[in-house]
């Protein structure tokens, strides 16, 4: 540490020398020089697709800073120093030309389009590269793609987009968001969630982001891009660049969309007759008498009820979908304003989002305002700002949507005068009234501000200095008024701020060679950040009235009192070494070491290395022959190491709870150690990730395709831990176990047409993921064979998101049920679990699963809950302004379990009291009707319950989806120009089309009792003025 605290001062003297130097005599040694030796080279940038003037050129002398950028016609002018021989132009979607200017004054310079895109520019952390110099797995998204799918949150714009991130909605509530894996599982109990860096802050989440401010996406996948964010890259990292002003014309741009959204559902509920068949076989197989025989059952007596029976009488059956779903509007539109001059640039976008909910009492509004700055303020400094601020107010339904999907279609949620009644049924609360009554809100702001600067030290060196802040203050209510079942006028107001800042320093060095055969950087960058979060929350009731729902606190009987702070402290120094020998052998090493105030004294830092080696195979001598075909053919292999923090702070402290007690005959307030036990020696969850790659570009840029292969190991993981409790405590946070995965990724683009009036572009991404648990905390049992913990589903050798039960092996008929008796008392039991009841016809079968020929606790099977696989792929068709985008999805081999199909709650259990998801439900031999021998569903029972109803409910939930068609149309320039339009798009999108799955629910991602994932049908425009 003392080695490494005396460099990095030494670093800082130079740093502020420099700085001091520059200032005090740079100007005036630079102003004589401009005098003596300075000549001005004028020009214009045209393309050579349509020879129009290229706006934003970057015109640059070669190996310095000192450059310019063209005008709205593509006219430059810049003062060179005399014996400069050539100028480099360069432009985002263009080939880089470096023209030798001699002794011209004026030139014309002709930019051709860069199909491959090797000479494209993406963000690595901490700095960019470009995309033909990468070494890491390094994914970049554009902001075309991410706004193609009208989702409301970017998590979910990003599914399908880059091969190994695997996105998953857990329901379709308004302002709910998405969850990302990238590369899958690897942690037991720490985070999975990526590292999230905006402009360079790292945030929690990017929930508050308008998609249209973002510029692109990039997401670093193998730990050689990741290690040099050390300790929360773990998960992987996922880079958002917004946008930022050009100089020149101020461009105006309008994108708006207005939708519809319904809800879908691939499976039936009970109708009225069915509800009541069901209901009458669940008390006839337990013997209820009066009820009738099968095929004369009596109705009044079936149900039971006088709200059901008159019901019945009047047939006005209750369609509760109906009630509660209705189709519901979304809208968004955003605004945003660039331009500046060479040395002032701004980017200003505003954006507002409306989604209502399909189910009542539900919605979601954001507004977003954003302001990024760019200032040059002499030849060697540069400056700018971002500042953004984002509100948003969600409505939340009050209770769970399953206590009104499985409602009965007996049921009167109203009276005759239209009125909603309090019980739908005798002694059964009405959940429409439950909603009606009741208002739950959350309101978030979000403010993030940014000051930086770059100072050109010199011709090689250059600083950056960076300061971020964020916060995000929200407001949580619940109010249930004193109409609403068991309530006094009772809610709760939660107030939660969540504060952090960032400091960043970070020192570039390009070594200087005599030949371009070498080129080197090396950054040196140090950080420091805190996070603090504070929440207090106030319980209350008996309030006063109902007319201010929450606010009415202050004149109520509060409950309870809850506040917690919480603070969270990381320092950081890196460095990373970028070198390329002739442009075809690529190395990049960093190293970084990272302290975190969440652990222990003797275990704060740790070290996380990487190093990458990329090989451009098709620039050796030896595939010259393939120069007229082959692009690109480039060799990755890379090994890193990087960190996980994601557990609670103050964990090895030790925590304490307070108890009330009387002291001398009054209340007084202590303190006790709490269940938990403190650990000293708690340290990092690391993982080491080897990756390897293969790209190849081909046919100029017409196929491209990526193919990767990854391992990863992971090891001290972060566990939560029972501990015996003669110790006082229960548990204690442990470093245990290893875990790893491997994953296979494949991507492929092509260009089957590329013309100027037509197009086709077809694309397809292919990812492949295992992990399996190596150890978990080193127990062994008598025979040396390592301790599955199966309390929590940890399986040695096996996937780490699993489910552990029986299988389900069939439904006993009564004929089975026959042979069966005849067996002695010995064989019986083989055919059930001990201590289980001898089965009747019509209760459900467990399997032999280990074919050992009994039944037995062995005979349980882990169900691993993470796909085999999961892949994406799309179509681009451009025909003369018309154009065409239709994106598939799919996810295989991952099993679900469906509560719908095994809980009571969710009417899984064929009680005959909840309406549930239709099934073959098997019913006895009678003298009016044969059996139905149905081997899917056991009998229903109306009072009792056929064991193990579970097994029933695990399903495979892989799917097949559209998940989004687009048509749209871009009216001529030459028509629109004249009404100072400079692009006019118009279009029409349709989202989540049709799913093919046999997972019964709203969506396959989700349960089957979630909030429904709807279909959304867009009509929007684009303009650019």
């Amino acid at each position: 540490m003392n080695v490494l605290k005396k460099v990095l001062c030494a670093i800082l003297i130079v740093v502020l020398h420099t700085f001091t130097i520059s200032t005090l005599y740079g100007s005036t040694v630079k102003e004589f020089e401009v005098q003596q030796n300075e000549r001005t080279i004028t020009g214009r940038v045209v393309s050579s697709y349509d020879g129009e003037g290229l706006p934003g050129v970057s015109v640059v002398i070669p190996g310095s800073s000192q450059g310019t950028v063209t005008d709205i016609d593509g006219n430059f002018s810049l003062n060179v120093p005399a014996g400069t021989s050539s100028l480099q132009f360069s432009f985002i979607g263009m080939k880089t030309q470096t023209v030798k200017i001699s002794s011209l004054n004026n030139i014309q310079v002709t930019l051709e389009d860069d199909t491959i895109g090797l000479e494209e520019v993406v963000a690595i952390g901490y700095g960019v590269t470009r995309k033909s110099d990468l070494t890491g797995s390094v994914v970049s998204v554009d902001s075309e793609e991410i706004n193609r799918f009208p989702a409301t949150n970017v998590n979910e714009m990003l599914r399908g987009q880059a091969a190994g991130v695997q996105v998953t909605s857990p329901g379709g509530a308004p302002g709910e968001t998405s969850n990302i894996l990238i590369r899958g599982n690897r942690s037991l109990s720490s985070g999975q969630s990526p590292l999230y860096i905006v402009d360079g802050m790292n945030v929690p989440h990017i929930n508050d982001l308008n998609s249209s401010d973002i510029e692109s996406i990039e997401i670093l996948k193998d730990a050689s891009s990741q290690a040099i964010y050390g300790s929360r890259a773990s998960n992987g990292v996922i880079l958002v660049t917004t946008k930022r002003g050009k100089a020149g014309k101020v461009t105006v741009d309008l994108n708006s969309y207005i939708g519809t959204q319904q809800f879908q559902r691939n499976f039936d509920m009970y109708s009225p007759d069915e509800w009541l068949e069901l209901r009458f076989w669940a008390k006839y197989n337990e013997g209820t008498a009066g009820i009738g025989t099968p095929g004369k059952m009596i109705p009044e007596v079936v149900l039971d009820d006088p709200i059901m029976n008159e019901t019945y009488q009047k047939k006005n059956y209750v369609n509760w979908a109906d009630l509660v779903f209705s189709n519901a509007l979304q809208h968004k539109h955003d605004l945003s304003v660039r331009g500046g001059s060479e040395k002032i640039k701004y980017s200003a976008g505003f954006g507002y989002l409306d989604q209502n909910g399909v189910i009542g009492k539900s919605g979601y509004q954001r507004g977003s305002f954003r302001l990024n700055t760019d200032m040059e303020i002499t030849d060697w400094l540069d400056a700018g700002a971002n500042l953004s601020y984002a509100k948003s107010k969600r409505l939340i339904t009050d209770g769970n949507f399953n206590d009104i999907s499985t409602m009965t279609p007996f049921s009167q949620p109203f009276n005759e005068d239209g009125s909603l009644r309090k019980e739908s049924n005798t002694g059964e609360n009405n959940p429409l009234w439950e909603m009606e009554n009741a208002d739950q809100q959350q309101d978030d702001e979000f403010v993030t501000a940014a000051i930086f600067a770059n100072v050109s030290l010199t011709k090689d060196l250059s600083y950056r200095f960076s300061a971020n802040l964020r916060s995000n203050n929200r407001n949580s209510y619940r109010y249930r008024n004193k109409l609403y079942p068991g309530s006094t006028g009772e809610g709760y107001i939660n107030h939660w701020n969540r504060s952090s800042w960032l400091l960043d320093h970070v020192l570039n060095y390009s070594v200087p060679f005599s030949s371009d055969d070498h080129r080197m950087t090396v950054s040196l960058i140090q950080s420091a950040d805190e996070d603090l979060t504070k929440s207090t929350r106030a319980d209350f009731i008996n309030s006063t009235t109902d007319l201010f729902k929450w606010d009415v606190i202050g004149d109520s009987e509060i409950e309870d009192v809850n506040r917690s702070i919480t603070r969270e402290r990381a320092t950081s120094y890196a460095a990373r070494v970028q070198y390329s020998l002739l442009d075809r052998y690529l190395f990049t090493g960093s190293v970084r070491r990272d302290g975190a105030s969440v652990f222990g004294r003797e275990n704060k830092w740790a070290t996380f290395p990487s190093a990458a080696l990329a090989w451009r195979i098709n620039e050796e001598s030896f595939m010259e022959s393939t120069k007229d075909w082959l692009d690109m053919l480039k060799l990755r292999v890379s090994y890193g190491v990087v960190g996980n923090w994601a557990i609670p702070a103050y964990r090895t402290l030790g925590l304490s709870n307070s108890y009330e007690y009387l002291f001398d005959g009054k209340l007084a307030i202590g303190y006790l150690p709490s269940s938990q036990l403190q650990n000293l020696g708690l340290k990092w969850e690391t993982t080491g990730s080897f990756n390897t790659g293969l790209d190849f570009i081909f046919l100029n840029g017409r196929i491209s395709s990526t193919i990767e292969f990854y391992n990863t190991k992971t090891d001290n993981l972060l566990i939560q831990r029972s501990i015996p409790s003669l110790t006082g405590y229960s548990s204690m946070w442990d470093n245990l176990g290893k875990t790893k995965s491997s994953g296979f990724e494949f991507v492929l683009n092509t260009k089957i047409i590329d013309k100027k009036d037509f197009s086709l572009n077809i694309g397809a991404n292919f990812s492949t993921q295992k992990n399996e648990i190596v150890e978990i905390d080193g127990r062994v049992d008598q025979n040396g064979k390592p301790i599955n913990d199966i309390e929590n589903n940890w399986f040695i050798g096996e996937p780490i998101n699993v489910r552990y039960q029986y299988v389900f092996g069939g439904i006993w008929q009564e004929d089975e049920i026959e042979e069966l008796h005849k067996l002695s008392e010995e064989e019986q039991q083989k055919h059930f679990l001990p201590g289980d009841a001898t089965p009747t016809a019509g209760y459900i079968k467990l399997a032999d699963y280990n074919n050992d020929g009994k039944i037995t606790e062995d005979d349980r099977k882990i169900f691993n809950l993470d796909p085999d696989w999961y892949a994406s792929f799309n179509l681009d068709l451009y025909y003369k302004g018309i154009d065409l985008t239709a994106e598939f999805y799919t996810v295989q081999g991952v099993q679900r379990y469906n509560p719908y199909l095994g809980n009571f709650n969710q009417g899984g259990t064929l009680n005959g009291r909840l309406n549930g998801m239709k099934v073959n439900y098997w019913t006895p031999t009678t003298e009016n009707m044969p059996s139905n021998r149905s081997n899917e569903a056991p009998k229903p029972l109306y009072t009792g319950s056929v064991p193990w109803f579970p097994v029933l409910g695990m399903q495979d939930a892989s799917y097949f989806r559209l998940r989004s068609l687009t048509m749209g149309y871009t009216f001529p320039q030459k028509l629109t120009r004249n009404i100072g339009i400079e692009r006019f798009r118009m279009y029409a999108t349709g989202t989540n089309l049709f799913t093919i799955t046999d997972f019964k629910s709203y969506s396959p991602e989700s349960n089957a009792d979630a909030y429904p994932e709807p279909q959304l049908f867009t009509f929007g425009i684009n303009l650019t003025f």
